[in-house]
């Protein structure tokens, strides 16, 4: 969430400050639980702030320059896929280990952890935080300071946030009616582009009120929830397969008709930020 609550009159560059601000704090603490715990919620925490950052910096890309901001987002998704790493292993482990295997995959998992943390410090994640608000700042390397990107800039928030939700959602509905129908791999695409529209929606709640209302409020989450368990057991028979004799764990319907079902009624509603005018 932004630092602060976000108002529809204020600029495109001071939400951006705030909603990055946001998800620093979030990754900094999140990242240092990690670092200093074995807790499951370390890695994840830090995951869910940093993928939060690359939605701002997507949404917000009018408003930063295009190479820097790809080599900021590069940065970030590296520290992100190390932490991944973990974040598969801890729920590989709490699904699917029996208890003959747990305690290997328990040392695998510490020593796992050990490397990612090196990995992490050399890379320098524990400054990554401060890098990037120096990058963000009004001064910094980050910013268009064309004329068209301080237009830009200086652009009433409402009108931005609204061209951005429409887009996301766009992105979304145009995978169509049926998950069942899609790929593995697309179905990966679309559980990571439903994701950016969730933490969108989270971002511009207090613009659009009815974001925070049913079914948007519930069904965002619910969907997400549904697309990550597909996601962990594709993970988890990947990792399995490798393993001569393995069982492989069955196919979760029960998640696919739930992502189904939310997906259907997600589709035939009217998004808030077309019918609902802005606070």
């Amino acid at each position: 969430m932004p630092s602060q609550p976000l108002s529809p009159d204020e600029t495109c560059e001071d939400a951006f400050h705030s909603i990055v601000t946001g998800c620093l704090v979030a990754f900094d603490a999140a990242l240092d639980e990690f670092n200093t715990t074995d807790r499951e919620s370390g890695p994840h925490k830090a995951r869910v702030a940093l993928r939060r950052l690359t939605t701002v910096l997507d949404a917000f890309a009018p408003i930063l320059r295009r190479k820097h901001a790809m080599v900021l987002r590069e940065r970030v998704k590296h520290v992100f896929r190390k932490l991944g790493d973990v974040r598969d292993h801890d729920v590989f482990l709490r699904d699917h280990a029996g208890d003959a295997a747990r305690k290997d995959l328990q040392r695998e998992g510490a020593a796992l952890r050990d490397r990612v943390r090196a990995a992490l410090r050399k890379s320098g994640a524990g400054q990554l935080a401060a890098q990037i608000a120096a990058d963000v700042a009004p001064d910094g390397v980050l910013l268009r300071q064309s004329h068209e990107g301080r237009a830009f800039r200086a652009m009433r928030l409402a009108e931005f946030a609204r061209t951005a939700l429409e887009q996301a959602w766009a992105t979304c509905t145009a995978y169509g009616e049926s998950i069942a129908g899609l790929p593995e791999t697309t179905q990966h695409d679309f559980r990571k582009d439903m994701k950016s529209l969730r933490y969108l929606a989270e971002f511009f709640q207090t613009l659009y009120p009815g974001l925070a209302r049913e079914p948007f409020d519930s069904d965002f989450r619910a969907i997400q929830d549904a697309l990550g368990a597909l996601n962990d057991h594709a993970v988890a028979v990947e990792r399995l397969r490798r393993k001569p004799g393995a069982v492989l764990p069955p196919y979760p319907d029960g998640a696919l008709a739930q992502a189904e079902a939310v997906w259907s009624r997600l589709r035939g509603e009217t998004p808030p930020w077309r019918d609902q005018p802005t606070r």
